[in-house]
Formats: C-alpha cells, sequence, structure tokens
C-alpha cells in the first residue's frame, strides 16, 4: 500500500506564484498570533513593538533511499504431473545461487531499466511507489528441498506428550499413591507416539522433503530521508533540527521540482528532490527585553514555526518571586500575596495552576487502583513507614510534575523552553498547597488578643466606675478586634489575592474566613456580654 500521508497532498498542484501571500495579509495574521500570546502573559500590548514581515525561503531536501535485495520465496506443491521437471535439492540449491547472483548483477538489464524508471520519475509518482516493496524482477523453478518442518528428520515431536514420552497418569492424576496403573510412578508411557516422544511429520508425509516451487525476487524498498535547512535572514541562526509538527509545517508548504538529481548506489538509488518552503520573519521588540525576538511564519496558512522561548524571558521575574517565596518566605503573608498578584496577572499561569489538581487526581487514583492502595495511603505515606506507598507517591510526583509541564507547554503555545517549564511547573506545585491555608499563628493570634482584652476591659471597668466606661470599652474592643482581623493576621488580603485564582487542592476550594469570623464573633459577643453585666452591677452598686 502506498504511504497517503497529507504532508505531501496535492503538492505537484501548487506553483510558485500560488505561495505568494500577500504582506497586509501576513502582517495582519502575525500581529494576531504575537499578540495574542503576549495578551495572554500579561504584557501590555503597547510594550511590544512588530517589524514587518520579511519573506524568505527554507531549503528542503527530500531523499528517497531504494535499497535492492533479493529474496526467495517457497509455495509447497501437493501434486506435481509426471511430465514437469522437478530438480533435486542439490540442484534447486545451485539453480537459486547461480540465479540470485545473476539477479544481483548491477548492469543487469532490468536493475537498469528499473534504475532508469526511478530517474525519470516525478517526486508524486516516487512518493507513492515509496510506501510499497516493488519487484523488478523474478524468476521460479520446481525443486526438492528439506522439510521446513521437520528439518529432514521425518519426525516431529509429540504434541500430546511434548517430546517426553510420558503423560501424567489418568488414574491418580499425577499423584501416585498407590496407585495401579503407573505403579505409583505419577506418569504412563504416551500412546499417540508410544512412548518415543516423536511423530511422523505430516507437511512432508514423513519422506524430510517437500516439492516446492521456489521464486527468487529481486525487489526495491525505500526509506525516507528529509533535510531541512533553515537561515534567518539578518542574522546567524541556522535551524537544522526540527520538531515533528515544524517538519509537517514545512513539508506542506515546500513546492519540490521534478528534477531528479539523484545516483546509483550498490544494491540501490537514492533519488533526491530538493524544495522551498515559504517562510515569512518577523522580528518582535518587547519592553525590558534586551534582544528582538524573531517569530516565524510558515506556509499558506501561516502557521507558526521554530518558536523562540518568549514566556523565558516575559516570566523572568515570577519565576524568580515564586523561588525566593518558596525558600526564603514560605510563612511570610505579605510575601504570598505579591507573589500571587504577579501570577495571577498571568492567564496561561492562572490556567495551569488551576489544573494541578485534576493531574494529581488522575494520577494517584489510576496508582491507587493499579496497586490495591487507597489514595490517602499514598499521600500521607512517609520513607520509613510503608515503603510500597512511599514508592508510588515519589513515582506519582514524576509523572504529575511531567503532565503540569506538558500543560503549560500546550498553554504557552510552544513559546517556552522545557527546562523553563519543568522549573516552573516544580515551584508552582509546591506553591499551591501553601496558599490553601491561612496563618498558621492565626489561632494563637486570636486567643492571646482575646484574654489580654477581656483582661484590660475588667481592669478599666473597676477603675473607671462609670455607664460612659461601657461604651469606651466596647468601642476600644471592636477596634482591636477590626484591627486583629485586618491588619495583624493579614488574611482578608491574602484571601482576596488568592481567591481570584480559584484554586483547589486535595479536593478542596480555597480556605474560607470562617474561622476569622467565628473568633471576632467569640471576641464581640464576649464583649457585650461582659460590658452588660459591668452596667448591671454599676447600677445595682449606685442604687
Amino acid at each position: 500500500m502506498a504511504d497517503n500521508n497529507p504532508i505531501i497532498e496535492d503538492i505537484q498542484d501548487n506553483n510558485q506564484d500560488n505561495l505568494k501571500i500577500d504582506k497586509d495579509k501576513v502582517s495582519a495574521i502575525s500581529k494576531k498570533v504575537i499578540n495574542s500570546i503576549f495578551s495572554r502573559c500579561g504584557v501590555a500590548i503597547a510594550d511590544i513593538t512588530i517589524a514587518e514581515p520579511i519573506a524568505f525561503n527554507a531549503s528542503v531536501y527530500y531523499n528517497l533511499n531504494w535499497s535492492f535485495k533479493c529474496r526467495c520465496s517457497d509455495k509447497v506443491l501437493r501434486n506435481v504431473s509426471d511430465d514437469t521437471h522437478v530438480l533435486t535439492t542439490v540442484g534447486l540449491d545451485e539453480y537459486t545461487q547461480a540465479n540470485t547472483k545473476e539477479l544481483e548483477k548491477e548492469n543487469s538489464d532490468k536493475t537498469k531499466l528499473f534504475i532508469d524508471k526511478l530517474n525519470s520519475s516525478s517526486f508524486k509518482e516516487l512518493y507513492d511507489l515509496s510506501g510499497q516493496i516493488v519487484c523488478f524482477n523474478r524468476l521460479s523453478a520446481i525443486g526438492r528441498t528439506r522439510c521446513k518442518t521437520c528439518h529432514g528428520t521425518n519426525q516431529v515431536p509429540c504434541e500430546i506428550c511434548g517430546g517426553k514420552g510420558r503423560v501424567t497418569c489418568p488414574a491418580c492424576h499425577g499423584s501416585g499413591a498407590d496407585c495401579q496403573v503407573c505403579h505409583s510412578n505419577g506418569t504412563v508411557k504416551c500412546a499417540h507416539c508410544n512412548g518415543t516422544g516423536h511423530v511422523k511429520c505430516k507437511d512432508c508425509q514423513s519422506k524430510g522433503e517437500q516439492i516446492v516451487e521456489r521464486e527468487i525476487i529481486y525487489d526495491a524498498s525505500c526509506k525516507k530521508d528529509i533535510v531541512i535547512r533553515l537561515e534567518v535572514p539578518g542574522s546567524n541562526v541556522k535551524y537544522t533540527t526540527f520538531s515533528k509538527a515544524d517538519e509537517k509545517t514545512l513539508l506542506k508548504a515546500a513546492h519540490f521540482e521534478n528534477n531528479n538529481s539523484g545516483h546509483e548506489i550498490t544494491h540501490g538509488y537514492i533519488a533526491t528532490f530538493s524544495g522551498q518552503a515559504p517562510c515569512y520573519l518577523i522580528r518582535v521588540t518587547v519592553k525590558n527585553i534586551k534582544d528582538p525576538l524573531d517569530f516565524i511564519l510558515c506556509g499558506e496558512d501561516l502557521k507558526a514555526i521554530c518558536k523562540p522561548p518568549v514566556l523565558d524571558y516575559v516570566f523572568q521575574d515570577e519565576a524568580r518571586l515564586l523561588s525566593e517565596t518558596l525558600i526564603t518566605a514560605p510563612d511570610d503573608v505579605e510575601e504570598k500575596v505579591k507573589c500571587v498578584k504577579a501570577l495571577g496577572s498571568k492567564a496561561i499561569i492562572v490556567k495551569t495552576m488551576r489544573g494541578i489538581e485534576g493531574h494529581e487526581v488522575e494520577i494517584l487514583k489510576n496508582e491507587a487502583v493499579k496497586n490495591g492502595i487507597t489514595v490517602e495511603s499514598i499521600l500521607n505515606s512517609t520513607k520509613g513507614e510503608n515503603h510500597k506507598a512511599f514508592s508510588l507517591k515519589v513515582a506519582s510526583n514524576i509523572k504529575i510534575l511531567e503532565a503540569v509541564t506538558n500543560e503549560l507547554i500546550t498553554n504557552c503555545q510552544g513559546f517556552i523552553s522545557e527546562d523553563f517549564a519543568r522549573n516552573f511547573s516544580k515551584n508552582l506545585i509546591s506553591f499551591v498547597p501553601m496558599l490553601m491555608r491561612l496563618n498558621p499563628n492565626s489561632k494563637l493570634i486570636w486567643s492571646t488578643v482575646t484574654l489580654i482584652t477581656w483582661l484590660v476591659m475588667i481592669c478599666f471597668l473597676y477603675v473607671a466606675n462609670r455607664p460612659l466606661a461601657i461604651l469606651f470599652v466596647f468601642i476600644f474592643s471592636s477596634l482591636i478586634c477590626l484591627f486583629t482581623s485586618f491588619a495583624l493576621t493579614k488574611n482578608w488580603s491574602y484571601y482576596s489575592a488568592v481567591s481570584m485564582l480559584k484554586l483547589t487542592h486535595k479536593m478542596k476550594k480555597v480556605p474560607s474566613l470562617t474561622q476569622e469570623a467565628v473568633q471576632s464573633a467569640k471576641l464581640m459577643v464576649g464583649i457585650s456580654i461582659i460590658c452588660v453585666i459591668a452596667f448591671v452591677m454599676m447600677n445595682g452598686f449606685l442604687t
């Protein structure tokens, strides 16, 4: 079957004039692509300068490496007429050797004819042939040959006993306990082969040889070799290696000439076609990035190829801030809020962070089901306690990192290097659990503030035993409550920043401020009760 690769379809129907694209169209599409990726990175459009597109061609060399090979094929003949000339075993082997050498002669007429056909064929014709094994010369003869089943021994191993000559005793089923049939041996002689372990070969009728029609075939198979060279105009940058997607885009856009510059090799032929893939260079200058970035669009659909790692530069500050927050300030609320706001302004990063939970749940569930263990035991495992669960946890973390890295690269449309994406993803995975908890000292702070406030109120009311003092104490305590909620714990600003990310972790959403509200309510209720009791006691004392 021919290889119907959609990359090459309709290549010969295109010509160089049809591949020329209006520069206004190139400018419009390039601006759309570039503005889209930068806007999702939080870069203002005003900070981007896009130069006029520069048209150039990428050189594409398509090599079709034809390899000639001689092989034999035997067809067993059951019935042969008496007047058919049948070669002996030795005669058939001599015939095979002699004609194999004859077919493999490079100056034979049929080999020359086939090479001439390859040399004069168009690119599309050879491309269609390259998916097939093409036979261009063959000879055949009838003769005797050694049976391939029994290898000339006339016998094959018995299928019943597996060539052992004995089978399990049917009476005691191999136990041998007081068995009169096998005499306590557990096995008896195989009846099918009479204990010999071998039976007559059915394929050759126990003759050790067969009559076959041997066909000596000289055929050609093809391997494809693609060489692409792309030189960026106005710079020393040269691309020689491409991703599968970029290679597909360049091949689809390339216009191949039918001039075959191939040459003959030993037992083969190399057909070489050269082509040109139209490309457009758009040079982009970004504020605060020293060197300009080169965007390359290719083909009629203007797909981006050889994508520069733009986001390595754009996300540098966020990556540094994230790393510093994790290392030096994991409990610093202000630092976390600053980091969250920086990350939250980048739509690509936010989308990746939201996907972390999904990857964790899916991978951990798969590992748990596969190994018959619970997800909780994997999550809570430690190195010294459950070795199996801990090993699964380590393996799962590696898979999670790869999944998040791939998602980040996908979200970035490939405009990011793999190393940068992996390090960034690793820090994001570590950062998300940190965001899911409030100030760890919150409970201690509230307890301390509550006790001190009550103590101050009691002392103040005892010293200033007047009705106006109750109102003053209530207002003073309320201010302390508000100050503790908004300033001391900083959880309100923290919650406001984190909630915009809409993250989940371990099947839970961003923690609410219920704990803070309960603590505030307790303090306010305590203040009210103390004020009422003090007011009643003072009135009773005055009367």
